[in-house]
């Protein structure tokens, strides 16, 4: 969830919670112990910020890991995005349990580089030679790209030294594809959600880090589609579809209503991306009683803030910021329908916590979201950035009432089919086992 700072716990949490490893400390710092089993079921997941608001669907991915046998470490590249006293109780444990790489201790950085380079010189003057060619182009990503180099060495010692020989990327392929130029007996898997890896795919050297990947998995069909044309045809087999999901019991249907005044709602990062801008030129050529809750924060939120006051939407929209669960939860069940007008994504959670509550929902038809919307049945899709599809999509939905219904619960069943958590990650544990058994030892 993209706009949730939360301090419930939910049953997955709970189960998944029943049989905790043991703590290992939240910095380099504190040493953790290492198994040294070599067991290919101990896997590291590097995320570029964990735990985060944005980024709830991988605790509860890790959480079901755990309990289908997985003995998962977590690094996270940079600190959580709130502090220790504003998390929840299960983000508390796992941050208790996740190493900050970014905190680590300036003196244990230095030792580990100058252990890699007296024991690994060609890996890492290779490494950092790549990562000197990634960032061509300014002296700010050259410096970057330094950066990530460092990053890189620092996750490989730090997995030599746990016995660790796999790692799966979230939102941090660059530094583990780095790490493997380092380290080649490290493999690796990236998660690849959406705009974030696939926006640019030469900028980024995505062809090279899927020919150095052991396997990709994407939450969407057309995060397949995007990768096979970022890759040469000999890599596509290494490509895997696997949804994301949430967990369906934390979403029952809201009661229905046929107000007079319609609630639009939309929850999403403040951002360009986002395209929140074209929802309030959307909401001031609406001919139809409604009023809008924009739930999130991000850099744009100011400028959202004075373009409605332009608009003349001072009394119809409201900014709710970020908000606890149970706050997101009271402003689902008061939603009549949800907006998104996202210019680029994946196949956004949010939407699928929407339409779990029996929320009818309009969204625009690019990348992943048909796979999950389906036009006139489920949902409504418009045409991207075409502000008056917007308009006319959003004001066919206010005025019909037995079709918002209808939808709603149309919804509600292809989440319950397609997009539940629990079965979603029995089938990414079965690929991950699939694609690492297979590994040389």
């Amino acid at each position: 969830m993209l706009a949730v700072r939360g301090k419930s716990v939910s049953k997955w949490r709970r189960k998944a919670g029943e049989s905790t490893p043991t703590n290992l400390g939240n910095s380099a710092g504190n040493s953790r112990p290492s198994t040294g089993t070599g067991d290919w079921l101990h896997i590291l997941y590097l995320i570029g910020i964990y735990p985060a608001v944005h980024h709830n669907y991988l605790l509860a991915e890790i959480a079901y890991l755990r309990r289908l046998g997985w003995k998962i470490e977590t690094a996270s590249i940079s600190n959580s995005d709130r502090p220790f006293n504003e998390l929840s109780a299960e983000e508390l444990a796992e941050a208790k349990r996740t190493w900050f790489v970014k905190a680590t201790p300036v003196t244990t950085i230095l030792l580990w580089m100058l252990k890699v380079l007296f024991t690994r010189p060609g890996g890492f003057f290779g490494s950092f030679f790549t990562a000197w060619r990634m960032g061509a182009g300014s002296f700010k990503r050259r410096a970057h790209h330094i950066f990530y180099w460092l990053e890189g060495i620092m996750v490989g010692q730090w997995m030599k030294e746990h016995g660790l020989t796999h790692v799966h990327a979230s939102f941090t392929s660059t530094v583990t594809y780095l790490a493997c130029r380092c380290f080649p007996a490290i493999t690796m898997s990236i998660g690849v959600y959406g705009y974030g890896e696939l926006y640019d795919p030469k900028g980024s050297f995505l062809s090279d880090k899927i020919q150095a990947a052991t396997f990709l998995r994407s939450v969407s069909q057309h995060g397949v589609n995007e990768l096979m044309l970022a890759s040469s045809r000999k890599n596509w087999d290494k490509l895997d579809h696997v949804p994301l999901g949430i967990e369906v019991a934390d979403y029952q249907p809201r009661p229905f209503r046929d107000n007079a005044t319609v609630c639009l709602i939309t929850v999403g990062r403040l951002s360009p991306e986002k395209g929140q801008f074209l929802l309030l030129r959307a909401m001031a050529k609406l001919a139809a009683p409604a009023r809008l809750v924009i739930i999130g924060d991000g850099p744009d939120r100011a400028e959202l803030e004075a373009e409605a006051n332009r608009l003349n939407l001072a009394g119809t929209v409201s900014f709710e910021g970020r908000v606890t669960r149970e706050r997101l939860m009271t402003l689902y069940a008061e939603a009549d329908v949800f907006v998104l007008t996202s210019l680029s994504e994946g196949i956004p959670v949010v939407l699928m916590e929407a339409m779990a509550m029996a929320i009818p929902c309009v969204a625009p038809r690019i990348t992943g979201i048909p796979e999950l919307v389906e036009e006139d049945k489920n949902g409504w899709l418009y045409t991207p950035a075409d502000e008056e599809a917007l308009v006319s999509v959003m004001q066919r939905l206010i005025a019909d009432p037995a079709g918002r219904r209808r939808m709603g619960e149309l919804a509600r069943e292809k989440v319950l089919r397609a997009y539940d958590m629990e079965k979603n990650t029995a089938q990414f544990s079965e690929v991950l086992r699939r694609r690492l058994a297979a590994l040389p030892t």
